[in-house]
């Protein structure tokens, strides 16, 4: 990894970690961490500097990308099968970020320091057997990615160039975010660009059946902003969902099929919100004063019926309940556990109506933490 990919990793962690030197970023041990369906089982992808990771701390980072099978039966222990290598090249790839099309084809993206910074892609099948090799070109300067499916085609979001000072500390910013379309042939369509004259970063997206959604993050304002892609690559006008998130990275971004509706979960400091927004990107309703949402972790959904509940790693341990409707957000439970959530990433997913799986990356290696919820 370059050293300008270091010094773009530490500053990226600077918020979570105060003045600490770039040997403490937690990143350097494993970053990016995924759970995703795979035909009729559960994927975990990371990246790591191997299983335990060994961070080359003070000097390039190395991570490579590694998947494992989540065993979780409907009762005893949730394991993980022996971590195997996706992706493995000189420098890092991290963070990944992996979808799985209605096809079941599996796309993996990751910004890449092997040979400057790029942002790179791959293709498997529901086998993961190669359908196009790791690594295709997404973006060259790309960083920060971010994949989504609707239907067949796959949405990459990712950020392009850094603005030196000004942001957290002086350190400096993102800049420009961009998306591109890729066919299930693993056929790139043209960039598209969400946002520039800015500084804005850190790019998530979600795919529905009509469109995909784009969140971001704008400094030094530290606000969330949205924006709607459709299948031919036109977009909406952005919104900006929330004000005062003083913590990157603080956020994300489902779509539940259940309400017809994107969610966005995220963290203003202290407090956490959950945002409803309608396939026409209008903001329906938005919770403040919930619990605060951990950085880089993800909301899992779930619908019975009209139904539907959320769940959320909270700061600095355990989980929040909420019910999701077309009325609002309603906690209904905190809920403790004795992990302490870091910011390396925190995926997961329900493996059965009342239990969910949290797989979450920290400076040992991954853990599983599994959670009952209340009936």
């Amino acid at each position: 990894m370059s050293l300008c990919r270091t010094l773009m990793a530490a500053l990226m962690a600077l918020s979570l970690i105060g003045t600490a030197d770039a040997e403490e970023d937690h990143r350097a041990w494993q970053h990016g961490v995924n759970v995703v369906q795979l035909g009729e089982r559960w994927l975990v992808v990371w990246g790591s500097p191997g299983n335990p990771p060994r961070p080359n701390l003070g000097g390039d980072w190395q991570h490579d990308v590694y998947y494992a099978w989540l065993n979780a039966p409907s009762a005893g222990d949730v394991t993980l099968s022996d971590p195997k290598v996706l992706v493995a090249r000189a420098e890092a790839q991290e963070p990944p970020s992996v979808a799985v099309n209605a096809a079941g084809t599996l796309l993996m993206t990751s910004e890449d320091g092997s040979d400057g910074i790029n942002q790179y892609a791959g293709m498997w099948d529901s086998n993961l057997k190669v359908l196009r090799a790791y690594p295709f070109m997404v973006r060259r300067g790309g960083h920060s990615g971010h994949v989504a499916a609707m239907g067949d085609r796959f949405l990459i979001s990712y950020g392009e160039d850094w603005v030196d000072h000004g942001g957290f500390l002086d350190r400096g910013t993102g800049k420009d975010i961009h998306v591109r379309i890729i066919e299930n042939n693993g056929k790139r369509g043209k960039e598209i660009d969400i946002a520039s004259g800015h500084r804005d970063g850190w790019p998530l997206v979600a795919g529905s059946d009509r469109n995909w959604m784009v969140v971001w993050q704008r400094y030094p304002d530290m606000t969330l902003h949205s924006v709607l892609v459709d299948a031919k690559g036109k977009l909406s006008s952005s919104r900006e969902i929330s004000q005062r998130m003083p913590i990157r990275y603080a956020y994300d971004l489902e779509f539940v099929p259940g309400l017809a509706a994107y969610v966005v979960a995220g963290s203003s400091g202290e407090a956490g919100f959950v945002a409803r927004l309608n396939l026409s990107g209008e903001i329906e309703n938005i919770q403040h004063g919930l619990p605060p949402m951990v950085s880089e972790s993800r909301i899992l959904t779930r619908c019975d019926g009209k139904q539907c509940i959320g769940v959320y790693p909270v700061r600095p341990k355990g989980v929040a309940v909420v019910r999701l409707s077309a009325g609002g957000t309603e906690l209904l439970k905190l809920i403790d556990t004795t992990q302490e959530w870091d910011y390396m990433g925190t995926a997961g997913a329900f493996v059965t109506p009342e239990r969910v799986v949290f797989a979450t990356l920290t400076t040992s290696g991954i853990r599983l933490v599994s959670i009952a919820l209340p009936r």
